[in-house]
């Protein structure tokens, strides 16, 4: 959900240039290049393409005569016709006469030369063949659309046509970046998610639509949701009042990191530092006062925390609270000075932590490195903000920072209050334990993925290693067309992949892990906007030793997930104690979690004069594993996990049978989910035995070695 630039308009060229006879171009109304579905949007109620072929070669057919007919063919997605091949599995091609490097008309300007039938293998040859230009733009083609066009092609498809069907579609089409939404369309196959879902629920709500996420997840079709969607009027979000110091309870999230840090026993645990490189004539005072204006208009950022034995703790907003913003001047270090001095003060600045008792819970520091180059460490606690609220900040202080630069005041916005979502809260202190009795109930034994530490399993070192794996461009195609076929979402299939991984490495059928929920109440007045700390984990049980196809396993992985989204506002500690755990008994010691918030500040945003680059969050969860993969064209998979408990061999080959999973699964949905766990558990035994054996070569290679090099001893030592 990352937000595009709008391009300037452009008239399309050669296409349909040429007047009747071969006069003068007739023109065009200029098109906006956002993408091709903002046009299909205003196709014809039938959804198809006026019946004319555009021909690169003779853009206005035979000696410019008019052009040549050819079928109509819906414009949903070039992919979709795949989807209908033969049985033989031939893909219809047009078959490209010599001299005609369009392979678009025959000799004379005649027809089209009917096409060939090539199959399969020769269909991959052929994409073999391709050079690495033509692989480029063809990789640009596909990124487009990965699917294929938004699920089964309906050229029978009706248009949205009452007022709910209207108001959704456009608000469909806004969230999700797609056009000529119809009223068969369906939600997955679009590419909907649950982090959508909030944002489409709320912007519908706005428009006098009152609906949830389950609507989305259960009816799907556009009309269907229309159906259950109720008349409500926008209710308008509540900003954060100022004034004096006030005290909140905490959230669910909160609790838990306040016990973890408050104890002492983690340095550095759940302290966030984003870093980032910034390009331009930064000007440190502006940049100072833009963040000192957004801390003070969100009082969710001026809050330090307090709690008696026998009190519970509570938040405190401090109204005078001030941002600090230490500077240092790198410009007579080399670059590889700087890289180990950058090192060093990570390491340095996330062991001191925070005074919880005194807010902010915040910090900034600047490295200059250039004359126009800095690097930028904002070190949070994690206890006053999530990712999703990370955006939003940083957004706001750009803004702030570009109206001072430009002479403005900072002006930030208003933004809906936190506290509506706390009282909220105060009102939902119960725990359905029936709930989460039918849920881990029985469960065999905790799902453990570390060696032996603490009691608790959860003191880590202080300084975590990592590890990243890109899945490729093709798979992450598979991936984006198999969720919008068969009405997944890549988060559940993700899961899904954690639990078989995790089932084959504990040796356990049944497992259970945490997973990291987004927490945002769909019905809160202003709730994509709101800064603030929301998420929370909870545990996620998945029985892997079902008797079941793939794709029926993760539509229970996604229903397991969105049940979970209702009881959002429990603490883990609470749902462990309900199960005589104790506290901090721990049932699990690894989560997931999938980062879909909207991205605000991408790499390359610019603003004020800055440019920003290489952004990145550095955080301890306080888990020895924690697996966070983004979604996309091509997903990424981010390992962060305490070494001392976990060989970092065998994190990289976890995450590569991440791949092995995602192939297994796209390339068979109906493989019965043992054989899935059988490929798996095959794949898993040969890379293992291949890192033995590189592991016994290098060993050999260490004692040939040490048998050819003499001993050699220091004066003063003993041989």
């Amino acid at each position: 959900m990352t937000e595009h630039d709008d391009h300037p308009p452009a008239r399309r060229g050669p296409a349909g240039s040429v007047g009747p006879g071969g006069g003068p171009p007739v023109p065009h109304p200029e098109v906006p290049m956002r993408g091709h579905d903002d046009r299909v949007g205003r196709l014809s109620a039938d959804r198809s393409v006026p019946p004319t072929r555009r021909f690169s070669g003779n853009p206005a057919g035979s000696g410019g005569g008019p052009p040549v007919p050819h079928p109509e063919v819906p414009m949903r997605g070039h992919d979709d016709r795949v989807g209908r091949l033969s049985a033989d599995r031939s893909v219809p091609l047009a078959r490209r006469p010599a001299g005609d490097p369009a392979g678009s008309v025959g000799p004379g300007g005649s027809p089209p030369v009917p096409h060939e039938e090539v199959t399969m293998s020769e269909y991959d040859d052929r994409l073999a063949r391709l050079s690495d230009n033509q692989r480029a733009l063809l990789d640009r083609w596909l990124a487009e659309d990965p699917a294929g066009g938004a699920g089964p092609l309906r050229p029978d498809g009706r248009p949205p046509r009452t007022e709910a069907e209207r108001i959704l579609a456009g608000v469909w089409e806004e969230v999700l970046e797609t056009g000529g939404i119809g009223a068969d369309d369906d939600y997955f196959a679009l590419g909907g998610d649950s982090v959508h879902a909030i944002v489409i629920v709320a912007k519908a709500r706005q428009a006098g639509l009152a609906l949830t996420a389950h609507d989305l997840f259960e009816a799907r079709t556009l009309a269907a949701v229309a159906r259950r969607a109720a008349p409500a009027g926008p209710a308008e979000p509540v900003p954060d009042a100022g004034g004096g110091a006030v005290r909140y309870p905490l959230t669910p999230m909160q609790q838990g990191m306040l016990y973890h840090s408050a104890g002492g026993s983690t340095p550095g645990a759940y302290v966030v530092q984003v870093c980032c490189r910034l390009t331009g004539d930064l000007d440190v005072a502006a940049f100072r006062t833009a963040w000192q204006a957004v801390l003070s208009a969100n009082p969710a950022l001026a809050v330090s925390f307090h709690w008696t034995d026998g009190s519970p703790p509570e938040q405190v907003v401090d109204p005078d609270a001030r941002v600090t913003v230490d500077t240092a001047d790198w410009r007579d270090r080399t670059p590889a000075e700087r890289h180990d001095a950058f090192a060093r003060f990570l390491d340095t600045d996330r062991a001191a932590g925070f005074d919880l008792a005194r807010a902010p819970l915040m910090r900034l520091t600047l490295f200059r490195e250039g004359e126009h180059a800095y690097r930028c460490v904002w070190t949070h606690h994690h206890l006053v903000l999530d990712g999703w609220s990370q955006q939003l900040v940083l957004r706001d202080v750009l803004d702030c920072y570009t109206r001072l630069r430009a002479g403005r005041g900072a002006e930030p916005p208003a933004r809906p209050s936190f506290t509506g979502h706390l009282r909220r809260l105060e009102r939902q202190d119960g725990i359905d334990e029936e709930f989460w009795r039918d849920r881990l109930g029985g469960l065999p034994a905790p799902s453990r993925v570390a060696g032996p530490g603490c009691r608790d399993g959860r003191v880590v070192a202080v300084r975590r290693a990592e590890h990243r794996h890109r899945v490729s461009a093709a798979t992450g195609r598979e991936l984006t067309g198999f969720c919008r076929r068969h009405g997944l979402t890549p988060a559940a299939v993700l899961h899904g992949g954690w639990a078989a991984l995790l089932s084959l490495h504990c040796g356990q059928d049944d497992v259970v892990f945490g997973t990291t929920l987004s927490g945002r109440p769909e019905d809160l007045p202003g709730v994509t906007e709101c800064v603030g700390l929301f998420i929370n984990t909870l545990p996620l049980r998945v029985r892997c030793g079902e008797d079941t196809d793939v794709v029926d396993w993760l539509h229970g992985v996604q229903s397991d997930l969105a049940a979970l989204r209702d009881h959002a506002h429990v603490p883990l500690s609470r749902v462990e104690r309900g199960l005589g755990l104790g506290r901090g008994g721990g049932l699990f010691d690894s989560i997931m979690v999938v980062e879909n918030f909207p991205a605000a500040v991408a790499d390359g945003h610019e603003a004020g004069g800055l440019r920003v680059t290489e952004p990145r969050a550095l955080v301890d969860e306080g888990y020895p594993l924690v697996l966070e993969a983004t979604t996309g064209d091509r997903p990424v998979l981010h390992a962060r996990y305490d070494p001392h408990r976990l060989a970092g061999g065998r994190v990289q080959a976890l995450l590569a049978a991440f791949d092995d999973y995602l192939r297994a699964v796209t390339a068979d949905p109906a493989r019965p989910l043992p054989d899935l766990r059988a490929v798996l558990a095959r794949d898993h035994a040969r890379r293992d035995g291949a890192a033995r054996g590189r592991r016994r070569a290098a060993d050999r290679t260490r004692l040939t070695l040490a048998r050819r090099r003499p001993a050699t001893t220091t004066e003063g030592e003993t041989p």
